[in-house]
Protein backbone atom coordinates (compact mmCIF):
# COMPACT_ATOMS: atom_id res chain seq x y z
CA UNK A 1 0.00 0.00 0.00
CA UNK A 2 1.39 3.02 -0.87
CA UNK A 3 1.77 6.21 1.53
CA UNK A 4 0.07 9.17 1.44
CA UNK A 5 -0.03 10.75 4.61
CA UNK A 6 2.83 10.92 7.20
CA UNK A 7 2.80 11.41 10.96
CA UNK A 8 6.03 12.00 13.31
CA UNK A 9 6.05 11.71 16.97
CA UNK A 10 8.42 14.40 18.12
CA UNK A 11 10.69 13.64 21.63
CA UNK A 12 12.62 10.69 20.85
CA UNK A 13 12.04 10.36 17.22
CA UNK A 14 13.29 13.16 15.90
CA UNK A 15 15.59 14.32 18.85
CA UNK A 16 18.29 12.87 21.07
CA UNK A 17 16.34 12.54 24.10
CA UNK A 18 18.86 10.91 26.64
CA UNK A 19 20.87 14.34 25.63
CA UNK A 20 17.68 16.89 25.35
CA UNK A 21 16.62 15.18 28.48
CA UNK A 22 19.05 15.34 31.21
CA UNK A 23 18.36 19.15 32.75
CA UNK A 24 14.76 17.78 32.54
CA UNK A 25 15.67 14.49 34.68
CA UNK A 26 17.44 16.59 37.06
CA UNK A 27 14.71 19.47 37.12
CA UNK A 28 11.87 16.55 37.66
CA UNK A 29 13.76 14.74 40.44
CA UNK A 30 14.52 18.03 42.31
CA UNK A 31 10.57 19.14 42.38
CA UNK A 32 9.61 16.00 43.37
CA UNK A 33 11.90 15.90 46.36
CA UNK A 34 10.76 19.46 47.02
CA UNK A 35 7.63 18.28 47.11
CA UNK A 36 8.12 14.99 49.21
CA UNK A 37 10.12 17.56 51.54
CA UNK A 38 13.14 15.38 51.50
CA UNK A 39 16.26 14.53 49.61
CA UNK A 40 15.50 10.88 48.67
CA UNK A 41 18.33 10.52 46.62
CA UNK A 42 19.08 7.08 47.39
CA UNK A 43 15.90 5.87 46.93
CA UNK A 44 15.53 7.24 43.63
CA UNK A 45 18.87 5.44 42.38
CA UNK A 46 17.32 2.17 44.27
CA UNK A 47 14.36 2.35 42.23
CA UNK A 48 16.34 3.35 38.98
CA UNK A 49 18.29 0.56 39.30
CA UNK A 50 14.58 -2.18 40.26
CA UNK A 51 13.28 -0.81 37.18
CA UNK A 52 16.71 -1.44 34.77
CA UNK A 53 16.54 -5.05 36.45
CA UNK A 54 12.54 -5.55 35.16
CA UNK A 55 11.83 -3.33 32.38
CA UNK A 56 9.14 -5.22 32.00
CA UNK A 57 7.28 -4.72 35.12
CA UNK A 58 7.33 -1.19 35.87
CA UNK A 59 5.45 1.72 33.87
CA UNK A 60 4.32 5.00 33.73
CA UNK A 61 0.87 4.82 35.64
CA UNK A 62 -2.15 6.17 34.30
CA UNK A 63 -5.96 5.88 35.51
CA UNK A 64 -4.35 2.51 36.88
CA UNK A 65 -2.78 0.76 34.16
CA UNK A 66 1.09 1.07 33.43
CA UNK A 67 0.75 3.40 29.73
CA UNK A 68 4.33 2.95 28.63
CA UNK A 69 7.35 1.09 30.03
CA UNK A 70 9.14 2.60 32.52
CA UNK A 71 12.32 2.59 30.91
CA UNK A 72 11.31 3.85 27.06
CA UNK A 73 12.84 7.39 27.82
CA UNK A 74 14.24 10.01 30.36
CA UNK A 75 10.59 11.58 30.52
CA UNK A 76 8.71 8.36 31.32
CA UNK A 77 11.70 6.95 33.63
CA UNK A 78 11.55 10.19 35.72
CA UNK A 79 7.68 9.81 36.34
CA UNK A 80 7.37 6.20 36.74
CA UNK A 81 10.47 6.75 39.65
CA UNK A 82 7.98 9.58 40.69
CA UNK A 83 5.52 7.33 40.84
CA UNK A 84 7.57 4.81 43.26
CA UNK A 85 8.38 6.89 45.62
CA UNK A 86 4.79 8.49 46.24
CA UNK A 87 3.69 4.97 46.90
CA UNK A 88 6.27 4.60 49.29
CA UNK A 89 5.85 7.87 51.21
CA UNK A 90 1.82 7.73 51.01
CA UNK A 91 1.92 11.04 49.01
CA UNK A 92 -1.25 12.17 46.25
CA UNK A 93 -3.18 8.66 46.89
CA UNK A 94 -6.34 10.38 44.62
CA UNK A 95 -5.46 9.54 41.07
CA UNK A 96 -6.73 12.63 39.52
CA UNK A 97 -4.51 14.77 41.96
CA UNK A 98 -0.90 12.90 41.16
CA UNK A 99 -2.09 13.05 37.39
CA UNK A 100 -2.36 16.65 37.75
CA UNK A 101 0.51 17.18 40.00
CA UNK A 102 2.89 15.22 37.54
CA UNK A 103 1.68 17.20 34.48
CA UNK A 104 2.64 19.89 36.32
CA UNK A 105 6.19 19.20 37.22
CA UNK A 106 6.60 17.52 33.56
CA UNK A 107 5.84 20.74 31.87
CA UNK A 108 7.81 22.67 34.08
CA UNK A 109 10.85 20.84 33.55
CA UNK A 110 10.42 19.99 30.35
CA UNK A 111 10.97 23.99 29.85
CA UNK A 112 14.51 23.11 30.87
CA UNK A 113 14.98 20.49 27.83
CA UNK A 114 17.58 21.37 25.48
CA UNK A 115 17.45 21.32 21.79
CA UNK A 116 19.53 18.24 20.54
CA UNK A 117 18.66 16.43 17.78
CA UNK A 118 19.53 13.17 15.95
CA UNK A 119 21.50 13.08 12.93
CA UNK A 120 19.60 13.98 9.49
CA UNK A 121 16.46 15.11 11.37
CA UNK A 122 16.87 18.87 9.62
CA UNK A 123 17.62 16.71 6.29
CA UNK A 124 14.74 14.16 6.69
CA UNK A 125 12.20 16.91 7.66
CA UNK A 126 12.57 19.34 4.53
CA UNK A 127 12.45 16.08 2.34
CA UNK A 128 9.27 15.31 3.58
CA UNK A 129 8.05 19.23 3.38
CA UNK A 130 9.18 19.01 -0.24
CA UNK A 131 7.51 15.91 -1.23
CA UNK A 132 4.09 17.20 -0.96
CA UNK A 133 2.83 14.34 0.95
CA UNK A 134 0.65 16.08 3.92
CA UNK A 135 2.98 15.66 7.27
CA UNK A 136 2.15 16.24 10.61
CA UNK A 137 3.75 15.76 14.22
CA UNK A 138 1.71 14.98 16.69
CA UNK A 139 3.35 14.68 20.23
CA UNK A 140 2.86 15.03 23.92
CA UNK A 141 4.75 18.07 24.43
CA UNK A 142 3.08 21.25 24.49
CA UNK A 143 2.78 22.45 20.29
CA UNK A 144 4.67 25.81 21.31
CA UNK A 145 7.77 23.96 23.00
CA UNK A 146 7.51 21.67 19.90
CA UNK A 147 7.53 24.65 17.28
CA UNK A 148 10.48 26.26 19.48
CA UNK A 149 12.38 23.63 18.45
CA UNK A 150 11.36 22.84 15.25
CA UNK A 151 12.42 26.86 14.66
CA UNK A 152 15.80 26.36 15.95
CA UNK A 153 16.53 23.50 13.76
CA UNK A 154 15.47 25.39 10.91
CA UNK A 155 14.17 22.84 8.55
CA UNK A 156 12.92 24.56 4.87
CA UNK A 157 9.44 24.37 4.08
CA UNK A 158 8.74 23.87 8.63
CA UNK A 159 5.32 25.71 7.73
CA UNK A 160 4.44 22.88 5.66
CA UNK A 161 4.34 20.07 8.64
CA UNK A 162 1.36 20.81 11.01
CA UNK A 163 2.15 20.44 14.67
CA UNK A 164 -0.33 18.64 17.09
CA UNK A 165 1.07 19.39 20.47
CA UNK A 166 -0.47 18.00 24.03
CA UNK A 167 -2.02 14.76 22.39
CA UNK A 168 -2.17 13.08 25.41
CA UNK A 169 -1.42 9.35 24.10
CA UNK A 170 -1.02 7.42 27.61
CA UNK A 171 -5.27 8.50 28.04
CA UNK A 172 -6.65 5.42 27.42
CA UNK A 173 -10.38 6.38 27.49
CA UNK A 174 -13.17 6.70 24.74
CA UNK A 175 -12.92 9.20 22.31
CA UNK A 176 -15.66 12.11 22.29
CA UNK A 177 -17.38 10.53 19.09
CA UNK A 178 -17.91 7.00 18.36
CA UNK A 179 -16.40 5.98 15.07
CA UNK A 180 -16.49 2.56 13.34
CA UNK A 181 -13.02 2.47 13.41
CA UNK A 182 -11.37 2.93 16.78
CA UNK A 183 -14.68 0.67 17.76
CA UNK A 184 -12.56 -2.67 16.28
CA UNK A 185 -9.70 -1.76 18.62
CA UNK A 186 -9.32 -4.05 21.03
CA UNK A 187 -9.44 -3.00 25.00
CA UNK A 188 -6.25 -5.10 25.54
CA UNK A 189 -3.71 -7.24 23.84
CA UNK A 190 -0.85 -9.81 25.45
CA UNK A 191 2.30 -9.96 23.76
CA UNK A 192 4.25 -13.15 24.36
CA UNK A 193 7.44 -11.87 26.40
CA UNK A 194 5.64 -9.44 28.20
CA UNK A 195 4.32 -9.86 31.45
CA UNK A 196 1.51 -7.56 31.57
CA UNK A 197 -1.09 -6.26 29.12
CA UNK A 198 -0.77 -3.57 26.34
CA UNK A 199 -3.76 -1.10 26.08
CA UNK A 200 -4.21 0.30 22.75
CA UNK A 201 -7.92 2.30 23.30
CA UNK A 202 -6.08 5.68 23.10
CA UNK A 203 -9.32 7.77 22.75
CA UNK A 204 -7.69 11.62 22.95
CA UNK A 205 -4.62 10.25 20.39
CA UNK A 206 -7.51 8.35 18.38
CA UNK A 207 -9.00 12.17 18.12
CA UNK A 208 -5.75 13.94 16.48
CA UNK A 209 -5.41 10.97 14.39
CA UNK A 210 -9.17 10.71 13.14
CA UNK A 211 -8.46 15.05 12.50
CA UNK A 212 -5.49 13.84 10.33
CA UNK A 213 -7.72 11.29 8.19
CA UNK A 214 -10.54 13.52 7.64
CA UNK A 215 -8.18 16.66 6.62
CA UNK A 216 -6.53 14.96 3.98
CA UNK A 217 -8.91 12.30 2.69
CA UNK A 218 -6.82 9.13 3.21
CA UNK A 219 -7.27 5.59 4.60
CA UNK A 220 -5.69 4.60 7.56
CA UNK A 221 -3.60 1.97 5.52
CA UNK A 222 -2.60 4.79 3.10
CA UNK A 223 -0.79 6.64 6.68
CA UNK A 224 3.17 6.21 7.56
CA UNK A 225 2.81 6.56 11.72
CA UNK A 226 6.87 7.27 13.16
CA UNK A 227 7.36 6.70 16.79
CA UNK A 228 10.13 5.52 19.36
CA UNK A 229 7.93 4.19 21.84
CA UNK A 230 5.40 1.17 20.87
CA UNK A 231 2.96 1.49 23.33
CA UNK A 232 2.75 5.25 23.03
CA UNK A 233 3.15 5.99 19.20
CA UNK A 234 2.29 2.65 17.57
CA UNK A 235 -0.54 0.74 19.38
CA UNK A 236 -3.22 1.96 18.48
CA UNK A 237 -2.05 2.90 14.40
CA UNK A 238 -1.18 -0.32 14.40
CA UNK A 239 -4.39 -1.74 15.37
CA UNK A 240 -6.12 0.83 12.94
CA UNK A 241 -4.31 -0.71 10.37
CA UNK A 242 -1.80 1.85 9.52
CA UNK A 243 1.88 1.32 8.38
CA UNK A 244 4.49 2.22 11.01
CA UNK A 245 8.34 2.94 11.75
CA UNK A 246 9.97 2.55 15.23
CA UNK A 247 12.93 4.99 15.25
CA UNK A 248 15.28 3.20 17.06
CA UNK A 249 18.02 4.44 19.61
CA UNK A 250 20.68 3.83 22.50
CA UNK A 251 17.61 1.85 24.10
CA UNK A 252 17.36 -1.44 21.79
CA UNK A 253 13.64 -2.05 21.00
CA UNK A 254 12.47 -4.97 23.72
CA UNK A 255 12.06 -8.60 22.14
CA UNK A 256 8.46 -8.25 22.43
CA UNK A 257 7.99 -5.50 20.58
CA UNK A 258 10.69 -6.61 17.73
CA UNK A 259 8.62 -9.79 17.27
CA UNK A 260 5.49 -8.17 17.02
CA UNK A 261 6.44 -5.97 14.22
CA UNK A 262 8.21 -7.96 11.83
CA UNK A 263 4.77 -10.33 12.58
CA UNK A 264 3.41 -7.28 10.33
CA UNK A 265 5.95 -7.83 7.47
CA UNK A 266 6.20 -4.77 4.82
CA UNK A 267 3.17 -2.77 7.41
CA UNK A 268 5.94 -2.19 9.97
CA UNK A 269 9.82 -1.86 10.15
CA UNK A 270 12.18 -0.45 12.73
CA UNK A 271 15.96 1.41 13.12
CA UNK A 272 17.74 3.83 14.16
CA UNK A 273 18.66 5.60 10.74
CA UNK A 274 15.69 8.87 10.40
CA UNK A 275 16.54 8.27 6.59
CA UNK A 276 14.38 5.21 6.31
CA UNK A 277 11.34 7.25 6.99
CA UNK A 278 12.13 8.50 3.81
CA UNK A 279 12.69 5.17 2.06
CA UNK A 280 9.32 3.63 3.94
CA UNK A 281 7.76 6.91 2.41
CA UNK A 282 8.89 5.92 -1.24
CA UNK A 283 11.19 9.04 -1.30
CA UNK A 284 14.93 8.85 -1.51
CA UNK A 285 16.19 7.26 1.63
Amino acid sequence: MATKCIVLDFDGTFTDVEREAAPFAETFREAVFDLLGRQEVALWEERAAEIARNPGRYGWLHDGRIVAPAGADPYIRSTSIAQLLFEKHGVLRGEATRTAVLQALYHLAYEHTLTAFRPRAKEVLEALAASGLPTFVVTNARTDAALKKLRTLGPEGLSRIEVHGDARKYVVAEPETEDARFSRVPAEIRLPGLERSVYPRRGRYWERLAHILQKTGVAPEEVLVCGDIYELDLALPIALGMQVHMVTGPRAPAAHEVALLESLGARASHGDDLGQILARAGLAG
